[in-house]
């Protein structure tokens, strides 16, 4: 354990290395908001302002909840307060991020050198490295997820004491009632992992199941308060309803995250009846139910609900054809690519036992959670939910994929990086 320490350590200095070398060398310190920063940083510098009271700290307009203005607004108003202050938590919430992956990935079992793997991983999932220099709500957003996962392998591992049998899951409510306090996404996360905890423990994973309940319950208050999922003003934006358009975006979404596996599913399967319908399912959904990939232009409409489909897989798309019909295949062919990769997921998902459990059920959830809502759908969603793919990337593809998948991720981190930073 002791060499697993090492390498953790240095793995985390790896990672400090890139991220601060990407915050001094990018040039986003001489820059002004970026992305979602004009409108996050909006309450956060109230509370720094003007100090903390309930109508800074909690009737707030934003769409991300008070556990993430509350972070950055206590620690940004110890570092001066400065938007590249603010960026500054990002860093070093990316770099948290990283240490509870890496002990992860150890009771996964990647040990020593192979945690590289893992590092450069995180630093590579689809817009991680983006987000972990500006402020955007996912990366604090990832750490709360990451310490709900610590917590329940913590308390599911072998031979542990029975002590944690009820610790373990009181400090899994406490993380994933204060994720939802960040954002509502938690919820596919508390989905895998009762499902994992069923499938390990049977009867047994009832902890796990009532904490996720009372966690889903504390958030009640909030929801009564502000109405809806987000504050009132952002209620347009996202709430509750039924729309199709929002799986198959997703869906093609997916491809850069697990599209890869539809490759290592289809080789070891015994049947591959599983992944031609999924794929097929992915292609149906686009052809019945195609998202308006135009962007409206000017301001955006906070009075009446509009939809908005964003991202890698819009931006692809549009760059391919900007013909109706072309961009309809296009999509459906990364729809159907994005749900066999899924299926492959699951084909495989024993290699990484847990954490390949807890990914496919989080992304399966989570893309399914998309039918009943309404309003913005971005590709980043999906990385709430696809934080623990490095160890899964690593633990089930082949060198062959692995590395032209770490390439493709390359590309993508690159690309977002010149764009954005």
């Amino acid at each position: 354990m002791n060499r697993n320490v090492t390498w953790i350590t240095s793995a985390a200095i790896f990672v400090a290395v890139v991220l601060f070398g990407v915050r001094w060398s990018s040039g986003i310190m001489n820059k002004g908001p970026v992305l979602d920063e004009k409108y996050i940083t909006v309450p956060i510098n109230d509370i720094i302002t003007k100090g903390w009271t309930v109508e800074t700290a909690i009737d707030f307009q934003e769409t991300k909840g008070p556990a993430m203005i509350w972070q950055y607004a206590f620690f940004g108003k110890m570092l001066g307060g400065t938007l590249n202050d603010l960026r500054l938590i990002s860093v070093w919430s990316s770099l948290l991020c990283l240490v509870l992956l890496t002990w992860v990935a150890v009771r996964s079992a990647v040990y020593r050198k192979n945690l590289y793997y893992i590092a450069i991983g995180w630093l590579l999932i689809p817009y991680n490295l983006v987000f972990s220099e500006i402020v955007m709500g996912e990366v604090s957003f990832l750490l709360l997820s990451l310490f709900a996962v610590v917590a329940f392998i913590w308390g599911i591992e072998e031979n542990a004491p029975k002590y944690r049998r009820f610790v373990a899951p009181l400090l899994y409510c406490v993380a994933v009632s204060v994720a939802l306090h960040s954002r509502i996404h938690v919820v596919a996360l508390t989905g895998g992992i009762c499902f994992t905890a069923f499938a390990l423990l049977g009867l047994r994973s009832w902890p796990w199941w009532v904490a996720s309940v009372l966690a889903g319950l504390l958030r009640i208050p909030l929801w009564m308060r502000w109405g809806g999922l987000v504050s009132p003003e952002y209620q347009t934006l996202h709430g509750l309803g039924f729309r199709l358009e929002s799986l198959s975006y997703l869906a093609g979404a997916m491809v850069p995250f697990v599209g890869v596996f539809a490759i290592e599913g289809w080789r070891i399967a015994k049947s591959r009846l599983f992944l031609i319908i999924s794929f097929c399912i992915g292609v149906l959904l686009v052809l019945s139910a195609m998202p308006d990939l135009v962007v409206p232009s000017g301001d955006i409409d906070y009075v009446n609900n509009n939809d908005r489909f964003q991202g890698i897989a819009a931006t692809l798309v549009k760059r391919i054809s900007l013909n109706g019909a072309v961009q309809q295949g296009v999509l459906a062919l990364l729809a159907g690519v994005g749900l066999a990769g899924l299926a492959g997921l699951w084909v495989c998902k024993d290699r990484a036992r847990i954490v390949g459990s807890i990914t496919f059920w989080s992304l399966t959830f989570g893309w399914l959670l998309y039918a009943m809502t309404r309003g913005f759908v971005f590709d980043r969603f999906l990385l709430t939910w696809a934080f623990l793919l490095p160890i899964v990337w690593f633990k089930i593809l082949p060198k062959r994929l692995l590395i032209p998948q770490y390439v493709l991720l390359t590309v993508i981190a690159a690309w977002l990086s010149v764009t954005w930073l």
